[in-house]
């Protein structure tokens, strides 16, 4: 399947060419993706020249690099919301806030590593295990993944002074040559450019609690249902082991917050949510792709369903084969890879349309195609430990809770929530119970 459509440098040539073998089921070995914490110095070194290499390959025909086609596609998938979008699968976020949110990124992140793997075949993605104290540290290294930005001053009330801003110095500031392309890298509450430099501001309240609690990952584990276990990952919602759901952003949503820094600018008077402006690159989730850990958070996303998946939920009858928006049911072809059915609308301060890479009417690509790791070549390397067994009161949740789920979803409907909805801040770091 491949990611390009005329590659024809002799290393976008190579990499189509890696690409291309996904498609070919005799994978001879298979990858493990590990834990951040237990990568080498060598494996570090490995990973960071690989996504600077791919960061400065710009395929013929192209305006941007290989790494930006990835980070536009991302974005061009959020696009489908626009109401300019155009096909069956327009007015619907193609990778967020519904079904397909887990095979989506999975197809997406397997695409990317094989385009690192093009560049040095041993190299892996590894993930970002949030409830581990140690791995917040070992990642925002300036020889790693670069540090917290600097240079901004932010006043929280009762909690002080904060700074953040771009990364200013190491790996991934753009005194290191990490540029970023300002049409694809913007405020998703204004649209407004966030200019060339990566921006973080990592663990600016409220968003500050770290780590996540191993308890919060185990009650998503143990949901027995996609429907509510796929929203609990994403962090749309929590269920407690008796059944009650609350609304905010949890995990993933988390995440996104932690790392790029939010503002809180009001509270949603029916639900009690923050609503928020993001701050930086992570926190603006169009955007998000640009900074380096986008890859290792969701590579942790993908290992936690991964290892939902093992626990019994394995195959087919653990997706929702109808009543989806179009592109989220099992056997729909997924944008971009929906032979070319559907068009994204326009999103941002650019012209998305002319960042986005060209794919082929034959590859297509649906979430029936996506559950089993396996057939992709690669695992991770706790797929053999045991994960928490579902419990007898997450398993049998009825239409009640199902209802909540969808009223809270409703609820971000507007293409102006719906931007928002990943980077909600959990509602427990404000004191909503």
């Amino acid at each position: 399947m491949n990611f390009f459509y005329k590659p024809v440098t002799t290393v976008a040539a190579a990499i189509a060419s890696v690409i291309s073998l996904f498609s070919n089921p005799a994978i001879a070995a298979t990858l493990v993706r590990k834990n951040v914490v237990d990568l080498t110095p060598q494996e570090k070194t490995d990973f960071v020249n690989a996504v600077k290499a791919i960061k400065n390959i710009i395929p013929e025909g192209s305006k941007i690099s290989i790494y930006d086609q990835f980070a536009a596609t991302h974005l061009g998938a959020m696009a489908m919301m626009s109401e300019d979008s155009t096909g069956p699968a327009a007015m619907v976020d193609a990778a967020h806030n519904h079904a397909g949110f887990l095979p989506w990124h999975r197809e997406f992140l397997n695409r990317f590593e094989q385009a690192l793997q093009s560049v040095n075949p041993n190299v892996t993605i590894p993930y970002w295990d949030w409830t581990d104290p140690k791995a917040i540290d070992v990642i925002f290294q300036p020889d790693f993944l670069g540090t917290n930005g600097s240079g901004v001053k932010i006043n929280i009330p009762g909690s002080g002074t904060f700074e953040g801003g771009p990364v200013q110095s190491g790996n991934f500031s753009e005194a290191s040559g990490w540029v970023l392309n300002p049409d694809l890298h913007f405020d998703d509450s204004t649209d407004k450019t966030f200019g060339s430099s990566l921006l973080r501001f990592l663990r600016l309240p409220p968003g500050d609690a770290y780590p996540i609690p191993q308890k919060d990952v185990d009650q998503a584990l143990a949901i027995n249902n996609y429907d509510l276990f796929r929203p609990a990952l994403e962090g749309f919602i929590s269920i407690n082991p008796n059944g009650k759901v609350t609304g905010g952003a949890f995990l993933h949503n988390y995440i996104h917050g932690l790392v790029g820094g939010v503002k809180v600018i009001g509270v949603d008077p029916m639900t009690g949510v923050p609503a928020i402006q993001p701050l930086g690159t992570m926190s603006s989730v169009p955007s998000s792709p640009l900074d380096p850990v986008f890859w290792l958070h969701h590579a942790n996303v993908d290992r936690l369903w991964a290892e939902w998946q093992n626990n019994n939920h394995q195959g087919s009858a653990f997706y929702p084969s109808t009543d989806q928006p179009f592109g989220h049911n099992l056997n729909d072809p997924m944008w971009p890879w929906d032979g070319n059915l559907s068009t994204p609308g326009a999103i941002g301060p650019g012209d998305i349309l002319s960042y986005l890479p060209r794919f082929l009417n034959s590859d297509v690509v649906t979430p029936a195609d996506t559950l089993d790791i396996r057939k992709y070549g690669y695992t991770y390397d706790t797929l053999a430990a045991s994960v928490p067994e579902p419990t007898y009161t997450l398993g049998l949740l009825g239409l009640g809770t199902l209802g909540v789920v969808s009223l809270l979803q409703r609820k971000r409907a507007s293409k102006a929530n719906v931007l928002e909805a990943d980077n909600i801040l959990p509602a427990r770091a404000f004191g909503i119970k």
